[in-house]
């Protein structure tokens, strides 16, 4: 993409103005996600015993820490290992009970604040170096996602059809890459849906991967070419889009939609709990232990009562 030029001088004279623009426009240059995270940390833990391991489900409870691992505390067990993110303040209880109960632990990351700047002031460097391709080893925002697909779609049209199957809560397109040799009008499809938990950035970089690796072996790979010419697969790279969004410019940990429930503050459901399916059976859910998850999502009844992304 080009842009107009201007004189020099009047180039250089407008140039602080412009880095002041970047900063109000591009607020994660200078206070990340407002500097929300800083003193968090990450604890591993690894109860010795059943009796530490039920310790633990109660203290998280308490503190209602946010778990990373296992994907619920109804699995923390004797020699399982649990990592879980608390803010400073409750850091502190957590550590001090850790150590009067001598249960093993860890601190993985001391300051989640800073390790985030990192990753960001990293990812920044190697988009830098990788201009003229899109880089599939990095982390991207939804619009250049979204701009990517129309890419695909407009360089690969023998294989490649972008289409929307309709708008998010806030009104996002939600679009679908059909890939796929057009051999005849109907054939059996694969089904792939990434990003359902909008802080997982690793699934919409997976689909991303999947759908290069699928173009670029499609003429050298029998395997794929035979897959392509039969069958058609349908790859929504991030499905949960206002959510996705969110994560990158408000709170990087945030999982759910960002829907309004009718009766609740929260925001946003779980939404890969908000299928008519195994409702609230074996999913491993507990409704008192896991605060991530929204009640508006996961209502014990008969029938879930879907609710908007």
């Amino acid at each position: 993409m080009k842009f107009l030029g201007k004189p020099r001088s009047q180039a250089v004279a407008s140039l602080p103005l412009c880095l002041l623009f970047l900063k109000i426009l591009q607020p994660g240059l200078s206070h990340l996600y407002s500097n929300r995270y800083t003193g968090d940390k990450v604890i591993r833990l690894i109860p010795n015993t059943e009796e530490e391991a039920y310790a633990l489900k109660k203290i998280c409870h308490q503190l209602k820490v946010d778990l990373w691992q296992p994907s619920s505390v109804s699995y923390v067990s004797e020699g399982s290992v649990t990592d879980v993110r608390i803010p400073q303040n409750g850091s502190r209880i957590l550590l001090a009970f850790l150590q009067e109960a001598n249960i093993p632990h860890k601190i993985l990351i001391d300051n989640l604040q800073k390790a985030l700047e990192r990753e960001r002031s990293l990812q920044a460097q190697r988009n830098r170096r990788s201009l003229s391709e899109y880089n599939y080893e990095v982390y991207h925002t939804l619009e250049e996602i979204q701009n990517w697909m129309h890419h695909l779609n407009n360089t690969h049209s023998g294989l490649v059809h972008m289409f929307s199957i309709g708008k998010s809560y806030e009104g996002r397109p939600l679009f679908i890459l059909k890939l796929g040799r057009r051999s005849r009008a109907y054939k059996r499809a694969v089904w792939i849906d990434c990003g359902i938990h909008a802080r997982e950035w690793i699934g919409p970089a997976f689909c991303q991967w999947f759908v290069k690796e699928a173009l670029l072996t499609y003429r050298s790979d029998p395997t794929m070419r035979k897959m392509m010419n039969h069958l058609y697969f349908y790859i929504m790279p991030v499905f949960n889009v206002d959510g996705y969004h969110f994560s990158w410019t408000n709170d990087r940990f945030w999982r759910k939609t960002r829907s309004r429930n009718s009766g609740f503050r929260c925001r946003g459901v779980d939404a890969n709990r908000n299928w008519k399916v195994k409702w609230c059976s074996k999913l491993g859910t507990n409704l008192d232990s896991d605060p991530q998850v929204s009640t508006a999502s996961t209502l014990r009844s008969e029938e879930p009562v879907r609710t908007p992304m």
